[in-house]
């Protein structure tokens, strides 16, 4: 086979896009855990302020003029960041026409950047005790926040919660009754009811056969009505006794994705590329800009053991 031309490396481009765009497709189902707990939010610039967090004005009866309220004097800004997983390919394995590992390797990459998602998420939600990036600069778990005339928020429920099958229901009726009764801005109640639960690998088993009645095959239990389903993750590692409880149907979710720029394959693969003539390497890459934050922490209670 002569020399690799240009004609060969733009097919080997296209060629790789291609099985980039379809291992997409076909892999999204099996790694969308994380659009279950973050809200998506596109962003046009290289960070953006979320000022605007806290509750919306509550619905007041009109009297002699409408009530008018501002936005909270928070400050809260996400700064998107670049990621990138690259492939390296000898130009010998195009001369030798000994191609047949690449779509292998490309969906390897497609899988990475779906894996990078998830573990930003969910690593996010785990640190949540002891990061205060969040929109009112508390930890994002805490026991005392307040949010205007909220009163005290308290989503970090820390006890007995993980050793028994008692201990998990005794967990989940607490968290279900603090969040049912947080507060907005305004002093009005929410009512906000958990819907999902996040957990440690260790935590899967003793979490759902809590939620059956023993001996009762098909018998779901009361507190069962508040988990609706139960997202496993290994990135919940910092403690693997400590579980999630979380409202995934307002607005705003307990997490953000921003998304600056969706993947997007790139490439340095031509003959008169630098490394092409140095070394007898091409380069395939996915280049993405995203990033994640924290969401409204009234959505969220975290479980810690002890």
């Amino acid at each position: 086979m002569p020399y690799v031309t240009s004609d060969m490396t733009a097919a080997m481009r296209t060629n790789v896009k291609a099985i980039f765009l379809q291992a997409l497709g076909d892999l999204a189902a099996q790694f969308n855990d994380w659009q279950k707990i973050a809200s998506v939010m596109p962003s046009d610039s290289d960070k953006e302020e979320y000022n605007w967090l806290g509750s919306s004005p509550p619905m007041n009866e009109w009297k002699d003029k409408r009530q008018l309220r501002g936005l909270r004097p928070f400050s809260y800004t996400l700064t998107n960041q670049d990621w990138e997983a690259t492939l390296e390919i000898n130009r010998n394995a195009f001369a030798d026409n000994k191609l047949g590992h690449i779509p292998a390797r490309v969906r390897g990459l497609t899988r990475s950047y779906l894996k990078r998602i998830l573990e930003q998420v969910f690593s996010k939600l785990d640190g949540g005790a002891s990061d205060s990036a969040t929109f009112d600069s508390a930890a994002f778990f805490h026991d005392t926040r307040t949010i205007g005339d909220s009163g005290t928020i308290d989503n970090l429920l820390s006890g007995a919660y993980s050793g028994s099958e008692a201990e998990i229901r005794t967990a989940l009726a607490l968290a279900y009754s603090n969040m049912a009764n947080f507060k907005d801005d305004w002093g009005k109640p929410l009512g906000l009811i958990p819907d999902l639960v996040v957990c440690s690998p260790a935590m899967a088993i003793p979490i759902t056969q809590a939620l059956w009645v023993p001996g009762v095959a098909g018998t779901v239990r009361p507190e069962a009505k508040f988990v609706k389903d139960i997202i496993i993750s290994p990135w919940i590692d910092a403690d693997a006794d400590d579980w999630y409880v979380l409202c995934t149907t307002e607005e705003i979710k307990p997490i953000i994705f921003q998304e600056r720029q969706k993947p997007e394959v790139t490439n340095l693969d031509k003959p008169e590329d630098h490394d092409n003539f140095m070394s007898k390497t091409l380069y395939y890459g996915i280049d993405a800009r995203f990033t994640v934050g924290f969401g409204d922490p009234r959505t969220a209670i975290k479980v810690v053991d002890v």
